[in-house]
Order: C-alpha cells, then structure tokens, then sequence
C-alpha cells in the first residue's frame, strides 16, 4: 500500500503540462476504410464488378462439383465429416413408442398444470388482491425506504457545497488533499 503523491497536481513537473510524480500516457489510433473499386470506390464489397449478373443459367457456361472420392455432385455429408456411424434411419430394434396418458400425441391437455383449460374470463375464479391491508398498491411502504418519498424539489431540503474545509462555493482542485492510498 502506497500513499498518492502530489493528488492536487500542486507540484509541477518536469516539463510544462506535468505534475510531479503523475505519468500522461497517450493513445492514437489511425482508422483506415478500405476502399472497393475500381472506379468510385466504396466502403463495402458488392462483387457485382467480379462477375456478370446472370439471371438465368441459359446462356451460363456451368460446370459439375464434385464432392469427396466418390465424385457425387451433391455434398452428403457423408465421407471426411467424422460422422461413418450416422444413422440415416432409426433401426426398428431401437423404437419404443412413447405414451401420452391414453393417446399415442401430446395434446397439451393434461398434465401441464392447465386442468381445467379456461378459454374464456368469466370461467377464471377471481379474488381480491391485498396489499398492506388495502385493496389497491400504493408503493407507500416497504418499497426501498420510499416512506421518504417527496414529490416536489421544493420539498427536499437543500444547501450549497462547500469546498477547501467548507468556504468555496465552487472546487479549484488547488487546495490541500488528504492523502489517499491505494491497496
């Protein structure tokens, strides 16, 4: 734990603009867009001046991909993805056939905590809220201390700051600071 030296700025350095035992560090950074063209360059990549638009494939030169050893012209992701056990069906052997009460679907009728379903809101029981004793919540009392709540800035008790032991009205950052120390 060392104390702060010079926290006022009081004490000059070595050079103008210093304060004694206070390091300046400065930063720049140069931004730069890359400019896309050629022609009127622009600030983003279209590709439209890479190739002709073509809007059917009639008149377009095309050619076949192939994909992996088998020389397939789809991707089926098969080979080379380490996937050699994926299963493009379920085997009969590992089927078991899952129970909704009575039915073979979920209809999301019964157990899911919404027994008796209520389509209207004259089938909803109703009952008062109480809040405090009262039927209505008036964020009077146990809401963070708001029992101090005020309403106008007339009714919140002020006086004017004071700095340098309380006799200027305004902070210079000239007077005399308590050390602070760090941990």
């Amino acid at each position: 734990m060392s104390a702060i030296l010079n926290p006022g700025f009081e004490t000059a350095g070595a050079l103008p603009g210093q304060a004694e035992h206070w390091t300046l560090a400065c930063h720049t950074a140069h931004e730069v867009i890359a400019g896309f063209g050629p022609g009127q360059l622009l600030g983003w990549e279209g590709f439209e001046r890479w190739y002709d638009l073509l809007r059917d494939l009639d008149h377009a030169q095309t050619v076949l991909a192939f994909f992996d050893p088998h020389a397939e012209g789809y991707e089926d992701f098969d080979e080379a993805w380490d996937n050699d056990l994926y299963l493009h069906e379920v085997p009969t052997g590992y089927l078991v056939a899952a129970a909704f009460g009575s039915s073979e679907v979920e209809d999301l009728e019964a157990g899911w905590d919404n027994v008796p379903f209520a389509r209207n809101w004259t089938d909803v029981a109703d009952s008062p809220a109480v809040f405090d004793g009262e039927d209505t919540e008036t964020y009077e009392h146990g809401w963070h201390d708001n029992e101090h709540y005020v309403r106008l800035w007339s009714a919140v008790p002020s006086s004017a700051a004071l700095f340098d032991s309380a006799v200027e009205p305004q902070e210079s950052f000239s007077g005399t600071w308590d050390p602070a120390t760090t941990i």
